[in-house]
């Protein structure tokens, strides 16, 4: 019965420590979102910190609504692609384990 006790945290802190570089590695990762054809760009990491985001001097003399939305569009798209990546990367570690906690 210990032995079985035993193995499973050995395996949890494994488990743990192979999370923590993933984490770190999704540090450096980047993912980018664009739009107005191309005139948006937003650069971010895959643990979705911001790193850089560009418009086109051709877009900001649209109205403030049309930039507005070139953002919101590059933001939840380059949002979306660091989630997936994030998830690809947990997942080969948890096997699916971490599925709808929030933070992973």
């Amino acid at each position: 019965m210990f032995g079985n006790m035993k193995e499973m945290l050995k395996q949890a802190q494994n488990m743990k420590s192979q999370m923590k570089k993933i984490k770190k590695e999704l540090e450096t990762i980047e993912v980018e979102g664009v739009s107005a054809n191309g005139a948006c760009r937003v650069v971010m990491t895959a643990d979705m910190k911001t790193k850089e985001v560009k418009i086109d001097e051709t877009l900001l003399s649209s109205e403030a609504y049309v930039i507005e939305n070139a953002i919101k569009v590059a933001v939840n798209e380059a949002l979306e692609d660091a989630k997936d990546t994030s998830a690809k990367k947990l997942k080969a570690v948890t096997g699916g384990l971490t599925d709808g906690l929030p933070g992973f």
